[in-house]
């Protein structure tokens, strides 16, 4: 993140946009997952971002989810390829 200063104690904060492929978001997701709750609550901008991209490429693909026994998910996209696996922590939250 660009920081430029401002007089005494001030600080500007300049955003900015990256480009990430596929690969590089999971990795990114993986990151912060196991990072400490402080990194965690620094990039949670960045989180809110992976998730609602998250979100958007799954409507695309027509991915439905569905709890079954266990509580495992079963993860179906719209070429009904399928996967079964134990929920991620934010996916428990609400956040799927």
């Amino acid at each position: 993140m660009g920081v430029i200063r401002k007089g005494g104690n001030m600080a500007e904060v300049k955003e900015f946009t990256i480009k990430l492929n596929s690969f590089e978001e999971g990795v990114l997701v993986g990151l912060i997952m196991q990072a400490e709750d402080r990194v965690r609550q620094t990039l949670d901008g960045v989180w809110q971002q992976l998730m609602a991209h998250k979100k958007e490429v799954e409507q695309e693909a027509g991915v439905t989810k569905e709890v079954i026994e266990g509580g495992l998910l079963r993860i179906t996209d719209k070429d009904g390829n399928m996967i079964i696996r134990a929920p991620y922590p934010f996916e428990v939250k609400g956040n799927s």
